[in-house]
């Protein structure tokens, strides 16, 4: 793991589970994780701590005020990623914003510490599509029986 403020060597210093702290787009105390595996595949959550439930409580139910609301304040997507340089790739195998889905997103200016993970996506999805910082910090280990 990382020591100090440094950018990442390699793609083992990214894996692991990450949780978001800030990320305009999804409001304060974004929801989501981002995980990386030693093998190459990641996958991404994230979601606004605000979204209202659905009122039908039926997930293909909503009203289009609730449908807007949710995919306003979401987004997933999986695939693999490479690390190059200060550059973190991911290649999107499949998104909820479909465009997305089969396409390599780069992600600029990674700064990785052993608990905080920082970079810039310069093509974000939503609004006006002016560059955005992304934090994380890594999700504490937790054990299961």
């Amino acid at each position: 793991m990382l020591a100090g403020n440094a950018a990442a060597q390699s793609t083992k210093d990214l894996v692991g589970t990450w949780t978001p702290v800030s990320v305009a787009a999804f409001g304060p105390n974004p929801k989501g994780n981002l995980t990386f595996d030693a093998s190459g595949h990641f996958s991404l959550q994230l979601l606004r701590a605000d979204l209202k439930k659905v009122a039908a409580n039926k997930r293909d139910m909503g009203t289009p005020e609730e449908n807007k609301a949710i995919v306003q304040g979401s987004i997933s997507y999986y695939g693999t990623y490479k690390l190059n340089g200060k550059d973190l790739v991911f290649h999107i195998e499949a998104a909820s914003f479909p465009n997305w889905s089969g396409t390599d997103q780069t992600r600029t200016n990674v700064i990785l510490t052993a608990d905080q993970l920082t970079y810039t996506n310069t093509a974000p999805s939503v609004g006006t599509a002016a560059p955005t910082t992304l934090v994380w910090k890594r999700a504490p280990a937790t054990v299961t029986n």
